[in-house]
């Protein structure tokens, strides 16, 4: 290889080649506007097919221009960049907390480091420079910023699997980039309006092999750059990693990854949804652009989204009564009609709220109608009769049982210790989870446990009744864990760490 990389080096050959898809799309240089500079480069991709981009490269170059040891080289040399990379993940997932501290981050944080990593592959030493960036569909900030940076998180762990499953060079798999795998080259028999060369080939398949080798090269630099970026700010208690370096070091993990996970389950921003069908942007694919009705924007500066004229025209019969002349919105999921937009799909507070039913018919007001809902499981009898209680009495958070048969009625004033009791409350009584007993059964015997004709064990036995045996074993297992933390209940802790990384909890106002 050593006569291969003096004679020809395929880095060599590629000095002075021009900034072919960068000058396309027009992209704003990053030193001028590194924000302007990612939202056009965003847009030119969504905007663009495998197929355009090769054939722009093509334009240039063409199978004749390589050979066989350039090939090997390329791959050898990004393999080697890989194992790098994937020695740095791997170390970072199993030792650092890194996941946890990642998704604690608040969108501004999480977007400079991911701004930094894209910066930095940007001017790495790969054949296009920032160009391989129009080679990454999936390497874009709203995609690793969705789920309260989740999104990052995944790309990171695909990216180390794939790495770690191969010997050889490993191509993240990517169905946008590989429908471009056996291309003819659209330029080849025309006049070359470029520098003299060897005749033309017909095919694409080593510019291919080439541009498939410098999108992983550059997802590697990606990768490796934004993880420094973040551990260095880790390293050097940097202002925006200081309340989450606050958190981990002053909570136990499982608070600190409860709290990361429940941000994973918040929007930044309402969904467009069309009016008419209810599909989003991302539903139906990229390049697709979401039309208002222009009367209500302008007479009430008040947006409904359509995603085809098809759409606005079916939706019309309906519209037309309200069409500039008062705001009205059909509240879909996760807009900025839905009062809980900011709630995901997959948050159990939302899937509660969202299911629960009041007597005159109409969505929740407050938390006292954050009800129990039908069971996707079986319950006791004794689960059953607590159930049909707390639907009758939607003021109560819990009956509790003398042994004599009095009903006692445990009502928690705190809307925040409310709001968490409830919802561990409703995955327990609706079974869709096997955890919450244990945060439910430990607030209760705090407060509970020294009533007038309640004790501990008539707590726990009732609770055992209406949940299983093991009830006991499971509020013992985290009450022993609150004794090593020194500090009050899970539901205390939860809210008291919560609230550097939420705030004061405003968002309960909307409730």
């Amino acid at each position: 290889m050593a006569s291969a990389i003096e004679d020809h080096t395929a880095v060599e050959k590629f000095k002075g080649l021009p900034p072919i898809l960068s000058k396309k799309f027009n992209i704003t240089a990053i030193e001028q506007d590194v924000l302007k500079w990612n939202k056009e480069w965003e847009a030119a991709i969504a905007s663009s097919t495998a197929a355009d981009v090769l054939k722009e490269i093509t334009h240039f170059l063409d199978d004749s221009f390589f050979k066989a040891n350039d090939i090997e080289f390329l791959h050898e040399n990004l393999r080697s960049f890989q194992d790098k990379v994937a020695g740095i993940l791997r170390s970072l997932f199993d030792e650092g907390h890194f996941d946890t501290i990642w998704l604690l981050l608040d969108a501004t944080e999480q977007r400079r480091h991911i701004l930094e990593g894209l910066k930095g592959a940007s001017v790495a030493p790969t054949f296009w420079g920032q160009d391989c960036r129009a080679l990454c569909p999936e390497v874009t900030v709203s995609n690793f910023l969705s789920q309260g940076g989740k999104g990052f998180i995944d790309f990171l762990t695909l990216v180390l699997e794939t790495f770690e499953s191969s010997v050889k060079p490993a191509f993240l798999p990517n169905s946008w980039w590989e429908q471009a795998s056996n291309l003819p080259n659209p330029w080849w028999g025309q006049a070359s309006d470029v520098s003299p060369r060897k005749e033309t080939s017909q095919s694409t398949k080593l510019v291919f092999d080439v541009a498939t080798t410098n999108r992983n090269l550059f997802i590697a630099q990606f990768v490796l750059r934004s993880t420094f970026s973040i551990v260095h700010d880790i390293t050097n208690r940097s202002e925006g990693m200081k309340k989450v370096l606050h958190v981990m070091e002053n909570t136990e993990g499982y608070i600190a990854r409860s709290l990361a996970m429940a941000k994973t389950t918040l929007r930044d921003k309402p969904l467009i949804r069309c009016d008419n069908c209810t599909k989003t942007p991302e539903d139906i694919g990229q390049g697709v652009r979401f039309m208002v009705c222009s009367v209500c924007k302008t007479k009430l500066n008040f947006e409904v989204h359509y995603c085809s004229q098809s759409c606005q025209k079916q939706d019309w019969s309906l519209h037309k009564r309200a069409c500039g002349k008062k705001r009205v919105s059909k509240g879909l999921r996760g807009t900025k009609g839905d009062s809980l937009w900011a709630f995901d799909d997959s948050n159990p507070a939302a899937e509660m709220i969202r299911n629960s039913e009041t007597k005159n018919g109409r969505g929740m007001t407050s938390l006292r109608d954050l009800g129990v809902n039908p069971c996707k499981g079986k319950r006791s009898p004794a689960a059953e009769r607590q159930a049909e209680m707390l639907e009758a009495d939607r003021d109560v958070d819990y009956f509790l049982f003398t042994p004599s048969g009095d009903t006692i009625r445990f009502v928690i004033d705190n809307p925040g210790a409310k709001m968490i009791f409830r919802i561990n409350r409703g995955m327990v009584m609706m079974q869709t989870s096997d955890t919450g007993i244990e945060a439910v059964g430990e607030y209760m015997l705090k407060i509970m446990s020294g009533c007038p004709g309640l004790s501990r064990d008539i707590i726990l036995k009732q609770l055992c009744a209406e949940h299983g045996a093991d009830t006991t074993k499971k509020i013992v297992r985290l009450e022993q864990k609150t004794r090593e933390r020194g500090k009050g209940t899970f539901i205390e802790s939860w809210l008291k760490d919560s609230s550097s990384i939420f705030g004061d909890w405003a968002w309960l106002g909307l409730l």
